[in-house]
């Protein structure tokens, strides 16, 4: 990142004219903590909530001054409550920063800025970046992380109860991202009604269990600190006599501190008079309406549209907009600025501003409804003819015209509400443009555009990933009357279904419906898209043999046509059918030919993740490292397009990789960042993958030993995931309670588990548990069960748990009952996982093939299986693995080699690498690897060089 000089403060922040700054103490201790840690780079966030008129602004302002003289670059801004721009409040915040940086595209660190800007100040499609809202988000996140390296960075946001979902999403993002990064995130907001926000709620709720992620309330002033504030005003009251106004005003306002900071005057002035006392009002706008009493009728109208235009205000709308000449509006706005309830700008070229939403909402409250959608026609109707220029016209014109709809303005409020819609979309805002289209589409009075507007805000949704709100719209468009556009909304009620995971039922009416009623000719490409969708919802119903015979036939219906898009789409669908191993070869197939089409076509769906995850997960099922390699070539690609929903497919797929490799520390850090990437979705259903990867990851590294003191082993089958305490207790030596719940599992088991993406975890721990009792009816019984999978790797979800080659879980129940062939299954295991390159599966089998060998006498194979299994083990540091090999013992070959490290050290000594050493004997560069550093560990030499001079030494060569 290239320097970058730092921005001055808001204008709005060095006002002179403010009150003096008073309390606060032990929240601004907070503050500078915090501002401490993140300067240190340690990030943090701060959330500050309150009640209107508790000093959220005047607190952030504070400690942003304080920043900057620091020499932090403090990057401000704040959500309006009428129609706002697209990502507000972050659009106005990275403006200064962007500019900064200038954003051109040329030199360190200018992709970034352009990338954002482009999102940002897009106006039309030919403007918009060519990326999805996730690559955006986490641009602006990288933007600021990278341009902290120069500045520690303060991003002070305001009212933020305001703010669309878009906003939220990249708050979120930031707020997960500044762990490591020198940036303070200061966000304030009202938590109570009626401003409260539910999403903003549930956001912060989701971010407090954040380290370095804290809420800070911010309560009313304590008569005290009101008593400190009448010293600093200047009231001429010394402290020790404070306490009489000082109660006084408590009595008035609650402590309030905009309250008591705006009617202190008025408060001191009743108590010197006569009768020195004053009745406490009822509310804000009593409280203040002493100031509206001292204006004129017609200054009084000046000050309502003013209030109309918004909490800041450009005195040339508003003269254009007021009744009279503009020396009238002029002496108007005196007269209001002397009344406190506007304040004047410090620069000419600012706007003027209400000194808070309190003084604002005094005004707004009593307009009559009458006058009020007066006002707001007027407005719209100047703005319209005369300011095309003015910032965030479409968006005021659709709030103002909206309002005014009982005048006849509802379709320029539809108009206006489209187009807002547009620009969010361009921009990415896509939640903002789907509520925008929604909100048209209540406006609209003709049939035929409600639909196409409920379409559009459905798309929005699903671009945005909000799959509840997207098949909310899709439902409403089924009631539509023209069969195509019911068949259309069945596809979209389908496909915003089955990514979330949901039961296919629902989905499978709506389109068998539809396609019944629209009656078209099967060829049709809607219909072929619409017959691909079934399938795939009779899949998510369990029903797949039907799903697949649909399927196949949208399929063959497909490659009739001349439509590349309809094969594309029909092949992504028939492909995400199931996780399970039936017709996997098929799926991969599939994945190949689409994305050749994509890269043929150049399609820019996201298509292309689909292809690498079905490839990857198909990929690691069969043993394909060359397609595995592929799918994540694929998913990087996908992710740098589209953004995090892609990087968590992409890590997910690192993860996998670095398992079956042993490269534990690696998979670690991968699973963080999947723990870390999940708090950024929202879903229908809370996962739990990331819990299962940490366990698979524990046990691995025998870390499990602190669960013991907290099981019993009595605890009830359905108290919590079966499974998983199933495979706690094995792992722990719970015997009695492991037996119990082995079969507790197999008496309740069910047709429908077998389908579902955790059923290849739950057989495995149930084969594990039955190998480690010796439980030979419980073997028998799973033996056909794991059979299923015979020549394929078993792994339950998307890498959520993988366990390597069934037949080495066949070899073992095999054992256990004493039939079959436990070696050929053993030798099978071998095959696969040295075809995969998977270093850990190959010492699983080593140790299971040794305890099989060490049982029936064959004592010189076991004990060479038991070294493979611990050369591998030992570097990659596999606990688990080395617990189940017998202590070592001195090996009869040279320098204690086995007879294959032996036949190794040899292509060694002849200057082979470990890529020619794996051709050579038939095994995987991985297993070459490892039998290389087992020889320089067990020859005690440093290197391949010394390795040959000791296989010399031996006469070896």
């Amino acid at each position: 990142m290239r320097s970058w000089t730092a921005p001055a403060l808001p204008s709005s922040w060095t006002n002179t004219s403010a009150p003096p700054f008073v309390a606060r103490r032990q929240e601004l201790h907070v503050l500078r903590s915090a501002l401490a840690d993140a300067e240190a780079g340690a990030g943090q966030a701060v959330f500050l909530s309150g009640d209107p008129g508790t000093g959220k602004s005047r607190l952030l302002a504070r400690l942003g001054e304080e920043a900057h003289e620091a020499g932090a670059a403090v990057l401000a801004g704040a959500c309006i409550q009428e129609l706002g721009r697209p990502f507000e409040p972050f659009d106005q915040a990275l403006a200064p920063l962007l500019d900064a940086l200038g954003g051109d595209g040329d030199g360190d660190g200018g992709e970034l800025p352009a990338m954002v800007r482009a999102a940002l100040t897009a106006r039309d499609a030919a403007d918009a970046p060519p990326i999805a809202q996730d690559r955006l988000l986490d641009a602006a996140v990288d933007l600021l992380v990278d341009a902290s390296r120069v500045h520690p960075i303060v991003v002070v946001l305001d009212d933020l109860h305001w703010a669309g979902e878009d906003a939220l999403r990249l708050l979120t993002r930031l707020v997960v991202a500044v762990a490591d990064a020198r940036i303070l995130v200061l966000a304030a907001f009202r938590s109570e009604p009626p401003d409260r926000s539910d999403p903003l709620a549930a956001t912060v709720a989701r971010l407090t269990h954040l380290p370095g992620v804290r809420r800070l309330p911010l309560l009313p002033f304590a008569p005290t600190d009101v008593a400190e504030f009448l010293v600093a005003a200047g009231s001429d009251i010394p402290p020790v006599e404070g306490s009489r106004p000082a109660d006084a005003l408590m009595e008035l306002t609650g402590g309030n501190p905009f309250l008591v900071t705006a009617t202190w005057r008025e408060v001191l002035a009743a108590l010197a008079a006569p009768t020195g006392r004053m009745r406490t009002p009822e509310s804000a706008l009593e409280l203040l309406a002493p100031r509206l009493a001292m204006l004129s009728e017609r200054e009084v109208g000046v000050l309502r549209i003013a209030a109309l235009l918004g909490q800041e205000v450009d005195i040339v709308e508003l003269i254009a907009i007021a009744d009279g000449s503009p020396d009238e509006t002029f002496e108007a706005v005196d007269a209001i600025v002397r009344s406190g309830l506007l304040e004047a700008p410090a620069r000419p070229e600012d706007p003027y501003r209400f000194p808070h939403a309190i003084a604002r909402q005094v005004v707004l409250d009593p307009i009559p409804p009458s006058e009020a959608t007066r006002l707001h026609a007027r407005i719209a109707r100047t703005l319209e003819a005369r300011f095309p220029t003015a910032p965030r016209l479409v968006q005021r014109l659709a709030h103002h015209y909206a309002a005014a709809r009982a005048l006849g303005t509802g379709e320029r409020a539809v108009t206006y509400l489209i187009r807002a819609a547009e620009s969010a979309d361009v921009r990415l805002a896509h939640d903002e443009a789907a509520g925008l289209f929604a909100r048209a589409a209540g406006l609209s009075s003709r049939a035929d555009e409600v639909v196409r507007l409920r379409e559009r805000a459905a798309r929005s949704w699903t671009l945005a990933g909000d799959f509840v709100k997207a098949r909310e719209q899709h439902a409403a468009v089924l009631q539509s009357g023209d069969p195509r556009v019911r068949l259309r909304a069945a596809i979209g009620f389908e496909d915003s279904s089955w990514r979330p995971g949901l039961h296919g039922a629902h989905a499978a009416e709506h389109l068998r419906n539809a396609l019944d009623a629209a009656d078209v000719d099967e060829h049709d490409p809607l219909a072929i898209e619409a017959l691909s969708s079934l399938s795939r919802a009779v899949a998510y119903t369990g029903d797949l043999v039907e799903a697949g015979a649909i399927g196949d036939r949208a399929l063959a219906l497909a490659r009739e046509q001349d439509d590349v898009h309809c094969l594309a789409a029909v092949i992504r669908t028939r492909m995400w059918h199931t996780l399970r191993p039936e017709g996997i070869r098929d799926r991969l197939a599939w994945s190949d030919e689409l994305a050749a089409l994509l890269t043929d076509t150049g399609l820019i769906e996201d298509w292309m993740g689909h292809c690498g995850s079905v490839t990857s997960h198909g990929g690691y099922l069969i043993g394909d490292a060359e397609a595995m390699a592929r799918a994540e070539r694929w998913l990087e690609a996908s992710a740098q397009r589209f953004g995090s929903f892609w990087t968590y497919w992409a890590e997910c797929a690192h993860f996998g990789r670095a398992f079956a490799d042993g490269r534990l520390a690696d998979a670690s850090l991968a699973l963080a960042k999947i723990v870390r990437i999940e708090h950024l979705f929202r879903s229908d259903a809370p996962s739990s993958a990331g819990a299962v990867q940490e366990y698979m990851l524990r046990r691995e590294t025998g870390r499990l030993a602190g669960f013991s003191a907290l099981l019993t082993g009595d605890e009830p089958a359905t108290s919590s995931w079966t499974p998983g305490l199933l495979a706690l207790y094995t792992e722990l030596g719970k015997e009695a309670g492991a037996r119990r719940m082995l079969h507790w599992m197999l008496e309740h088991d069910e047709e429908r588990v077998h389908l579902s993406s955790d059923w290849p975890a739950r057989l495995a721990f149930m084969a594990e548990a039955a190998v480690a009792l010796r439980d030979r009816d419980a073997s028998t019984a799973l033996r056909p069960l794991v059979a299923e999978y015979a020549g394929m790797n078993l792994v339950s979800g998307y890498f959520v748990a993988q366990f390597g080659p069934a037949d080495r879980y066949l070899g073992d129940l095999d054992a256990v009952c004493g039939d079959g062939d436990p070696a050929a299954a053993y030798d099978r295991a071998f095959t696969l996982a040295d075809r995969l390159g998977a270093p850990i599966d190959l010492a699983y089998t080593a140790a299971s093939a040794a305890a099989f060998h060490r049982a029936h006498g064959d004592v010189a194979e076991s004990r060479a299986l038991a070294d493979r299994a611990r050369a591998i083990a030992e570097p990659l540091g596999l606990v688990r693995v080395l617990r189940a090999l017998p202590e070592a013992s001195a090996a009869p070959g040279i320098g204690g080699l086995t007879a294959r490290e032996t036949e190794v050290l040899r292509l060694v000594a002849a200057g082979l690498s470990n890529r020619e050493i794996a051709n050579e004997l038939v095994i995987s560069e991985h297993t070459a690897a490892n039998h290389v550093r087992s020889i320089l560990t067990k020859a005690g030499v440093p290197n391949r060089t010394r390795a040959a001079r000791f296989a010399r030494e031996q006469g070896l060569t």
